[in-house]
């Protein structure tokens, strides 16, 4: 009796195990067949746009751009071909007021860098539609990554004039790319959160249409730039906003040491500017041409700013990488690289 009641226990036990592998080699397959639909995830960012100084302000209109691809030019962006999509959602607190338009642009790391079919005025490589709370931007040409000077696609930019911006808190924003329409099933995707602040903060911002390349777009890239010994590179504009997102006028850049600059308005230090250089490297300036900062328009979003254009001037002697970075009292931090190589 006692064996037979082990008997039917090892039975269930092997039985058990059995079902076990079974279960374990499915998930197996379910997975791998996961993985093969989707690449990677998406590591995405979420800030305020360049364009306007309270995008990511409580209340405000929703100005930003979210980053999902690595914004050095050395680094390709991630293809898109023509019938290829990016899939964005927002969350229900971004109120759709059906009250305005929507600039949506498909960035190569850098602000104004989109590919366009002509210009002016620019029509692009694809088409946007929102519905609800979902943006959905459908490439009618191949958006590939080809070189440094366009890397492909790498950030989008929503300028949504008919969204209000929720309350201070943090919020989920997924996005999905769709890399080729004819195969829906292989799919990138990944979340940003965004911090909604209570108010608007001090921001410096570096655009490119400032920086006397003529249009059509993609503009150069000012933040990255690369040059020869003895060469400056071009110089770099700045929107600057104060602490109500009103333009920041009168503001210059004064001297500290080679390695240190401030801004300052009036007497008083409103932001700072760091210059890390090559070992070896000195005589490196960092001046501004035209002034301290002015009233202007800010490109895209038609909004109030004020400009300041710099002009950095690395040592004719040494290589290197030299980095800029401009940070705002209180406010954002922008930076800028600048590598100089041997000439021929």
């Amino acid at each position: 009796m006692n064996a037979k009641r082990h008997n039917q226990r090892t039975t269930t036990s092997i039985f058990g195990i059995l079902l076990l592998v079974v279960a374990m080699m499915a998930t197996t397959v379910i997975a791998a067949s996961g993985a093969l639909a989707r690449g990677p995830r998406l590591d995405v960012t979420v800030t305020k746009a360049p364009v306007s100084g309270d995008g990511t302000t409580a209340g405000a209109v929703t100005d930003l751009v979210l980053t999902f691809a690595d914004i050095d030019p050395d680094t390709s962006g991630i293809g898109i071909k023509a019938g290829g999509k990016i899939e964005i959602v927002l969350p229900d607190d971004f109120v759709n007021t059906g009250q305005g338009s929507a600039s949506v642009a498909v960035l190569q790391g850098w602000q104004a860098s989109p590919r366009v079919v002509s210009f002016p005025p620019p029509v692009f490589i694809w088409t946007t539609t929102v519905t609800g709370n979902t943006i959905t931007i459908d490439m009618t040409s191949d958006y590939l990554p080809i070189d440094a000077a366009n890397p492909g696609p790498k950030q989008v930019h929503l300028l949504l004039n008919a969204f209000v911006n929720p309350g201070p808190g943090s919020y989920d924003i997924g996005l999905k790319i769709t890399p080729d329409g004819g195969m829906p099933d292989r799919t990138r995707d990944g979340t940003g959160v965004v911090k909604i602040i209570p108010r608007a903060r001090p921001s410096v911002n570096i655009v490119s249409v400032l920086s006397g390349n003529p249009p059509p777009p993609p503009f150069k890239n000012v933040q990255y730039q690369t040059v020869e010994q003895g060469i400056d590179p071009d110089k770099v504009g700045l929107y600057l906003w104060d602490k109500d997102a009103v333009p920041f006028v009168d503001v210059d850049i004064v001297m500290s040491n080679p390695n240190h600059y401030r801004f300052v308005q009036q007497g008083k230090t409103v932001g700072h500017i760091r210059v890390d250089a090559p070992r070896g490297a000195s005589g490196y300036t960092l001046t501004t041409p035209d002034g301290a900062s002015t009233a202007t328009i800010a490109a895209i979003s038609g909004v109030p700013t004020a400009k300041l254009i710099t002009q950095f001037s690395p040592d004719p002697a040494a290589t290197g990488r030299y980095t800029l970075t401009y940070t705002m009292n209180n406010g954002n931090t922008q930076q800028q690289f600048v590598e100089v190589i041997a000439g021929d």
